[in-house]
């Protein structure tokens, strides 16, 4: 069963707490692969298909952040960051410190949180662009993986980023707080033209 047949059959609450999806992730009554936002206890789906492009680009982007970050940092892939009790978001990548537990992360632990967009975009920039602001991520890109662009949010400032920036394809973009620089088109190609 999926989490949606799983709450209207009563067996998970339509609300839920952060410890709550582990209980019930260890319990085995959550499978591991359910994509899903938990936003003030409120559980919001995400696609559980990605498509080729997006693929394509998080495996560049992890490629190039993996290969340049020293060791003691570690690149996540679809990782569940707990920002509180009642907030648990799955950022496409995410460095943080090694030694700190995917459980004990917070948002100001976290060096670098990448979304690539597809289709998501929107929901990428409209909604948790001001929640990472909220729980103090301090780099925040999302990746355009089909116009290649890289949308740059930095500067947290009560629920908003104070300084947003656009780059294309063949623009380096240099991490606020790691010693990585990225440019799309060299690790993935020019952008793909669809009209």
């Amino acid at each position: 069963m999926t989490i949606w047949q799983e709450i209207k059959a009563g067996t998970i609450p339509p609300r839920l707490t952060v410890a709550e999806i582990y209980a019930l992730t260890e319990a085995g009554l959550l499978a591991e692969n359910e994509h899903f936002d938990l936003i003030d206890g409120e559980i919001v789906p995400m696609a559980a298909a990605k498509s080729s492009d997006h693929e394509r680009v998080k495996r560049a982007l992890n490629w190039a952040l993996t290969t340049s970050l020293p060791r003691a940092l570690g690149v996540f892939i679809e990782a569940e960051v707990a920002f509180t009790p009642t907030n648990l978001h799955e950022p496409d990548l995410a460095v943080w410190p090694a030694e700190i537990g995917s459980q004990e992360v917070r948002g100001p632990d976290l060096l670098l949180v990448i979304e690539v967009a597809v289709s998501s975009i929107g929901y990428d920039l409209r909604v948790k662009a001001p929640r990472y602001a909220t729980f103090g991520v301090r780099d925040y890109w999302v990746v355009d993986a089909i116009r290649k662009t890289t949308r740059v949010h930095r500067a947290p400032v009560q629920g908003a980023y104070t300084d947003v920036e656009e780059y294309e394809a063949h623009d380096r973009v240099s991490a606020l707080l790691l010693p990585v620089s990225v440019c799309l088109e060299e690790i993935d190609g020019p952008p793909v033209r669809r009209w």
